[in-house]
């Protein structure tokens, strides 16, 4: 039997194992997929928003500032890319000054650095924002990651100290005795609480619990443009629109590897794994990018993709304890910058409750491996041939890394 049994891994998942994983608690994490970080949080921007644009008074506004806090420490704990680039809010006309004004506002009330200015600054800064850009909010501290590299870094660290992880396990049901019983493919597991983290499954594992829950989550489709990573310095920050209510609109990054991002789009969808990319989708992009810079030439994207969100009605995240059964689902936009403030809330607030959390005093270190410089490569090939048969040229990975 396990103390906490958690259902998803997802970057919320991962990251509360990685969290967990620090006190003397039993934790077995539940993954129907044969890799971990495969659906929502492998396909989104990758981005550590800071905080200003959530609600007064909604878990996001409040768990987006903590994650975003905590995200350095645990990036250079681990070992993984994190950048600090900024962003620029950017107003293109008058209509949108009073929603500026009010996400100044915000900024300054949650304590978060920014800086208003206006053209001539936003041009030197930004060579290619585009010509109806007027004035702009800079937010120094927006940093940006590889989402799926965080999760696999939390993860390795949870099961080097002592976390399990089940993958090709599907969820098929929840039955409470004394305890709870989480049903599989793979057998029945038993634990004194659950954790359902199912991200596209969420509300479906919330039902196994309680049939009528009245929770509505939609999938909401996001659509993306990626560009030749020669391209890396045609953007020099994160470019965002105002907002509006569908999100944050399309917006353009630079990632952590150089390639220039474009998207998402934000269209409500009937199936939860459409990950298909639509000429319309695309269309919508190229109209809505133009707004914020000077489009790069059509022969530069090199790649489209799509992710799937799933957003609950009530425009905030469902974190709520049933009796030890404690949902966290409706996780999107600012999912990736609040999963550190939400792996805290739900252990500082839920859990702690049920459990004596002393903290291990045996913790193994994991730092994750970045890409190994040529010489760091020509020594590990005298150990292994495979390090040097490289499967992806672009990034240079080699079959033993993939391995």
């Amino acid at each position: 039997m396990y103390d906490i049994i958690i259902i998803g891994s997802g970057i919320v998942g991962s990251m509360l194992a990685y969290d967990l994983s620090h006190f003397n608690v039993s934790v077995c994490v539940i993954e129907k997929n044969v890799e971990i970080m495969n659906e929502v949080s492998s396909s989104n921007s990758g981005l550590i928003h800071t905080g200003y644009d959530p609600e007064d008074g909604t878990l996001k506004a409040k768990l987006n500032l903590i994650g975003a806090t905590r995200f350095p420490k645990i990036a250079h704990d681990l070992n993984v890319d994190y950048e600090q680039v900024g962003s620029l809010l950017v107003s293109n006309s008058l209509d949108d000054h009073e929603m500026l004004l009010l996400l100044e506002k915000r900024a300054k009330e949650r304590n978060i650095p920014y800086k208003h200015i206006l053209q001539d600054e936003i041009r030197k800064m930004e060579p290619h924002i585009s010509d109806t850009v007027v004035e702009a909010l800079f937010f120094p501290t927006t940093a940006i990651v590889t989402p799926w590299q965080i999760g696999y870094a939390c993860m390795n660290y949870a099961v080097t100290n002592g976390v399990e992880l089940k993958r090709q396990t599907k969820v098929i049901g929840i039955e409470k005795d004394i305890n709870y019983i989480v049903i599989t493919n793979k057998g029945s597991f038993e634990s004194k609480l659950v954790i359902n983290c199912s991200g596209l499954n969420g509300l479906e594992v919330a039902k196994y619990h309680n049939p009528s829950s009245k929770h509505e989550i939609e999938f909401r489709k996001g659509e993306y443009q990626v560009s030749d990573i020669r391209d890396k310095s045609y953007l020099n920050h994160v470019i965002y629109p105002m907002p509006s209510k569908l999100g944050k609109g399309v917006l353009a990054l630079k990632t952590v590897e150089g390639n220039l991002m474009f998207g998402p789009t934000s269209t409500v969808i009937d199936r939860a794994y459409d990950f298909s990319t639509t000429a319309l989708g695309l269309k919508e992009i190229d109209a809505k990018i133009s707004q914020i810079i000077k489009p790069l030439p059509k022969n530069r994207m090199i790649r489209q993709f799509a992710g799937v969100r799933p957003s609950s009605i009530s425009k905030d995240f469902i974190i709520e304890d049933h009796t030890g059964f404690i949902n966290v689902i409706g996780i999107d936009s600012p999912g990736l910058a609040s999963s550190p403030g939400i792996s805290e809330y739900v252990i500082d607030q839920f859990i702690s409750h049920y459990l004596n959390l002393e903290t291990k005093v045996d913790l193994k270190e994991f730092k994750w491996k970045k890409h190994l410089s040529f010489e760091e490569r020509n020594e590990l090939i005298k150990e292994d041939k495979r390090y040097g048969r490289i499967v992806c040229v672009c990034e240079t990975i080699s079959e033993k890394e993939i391995m």
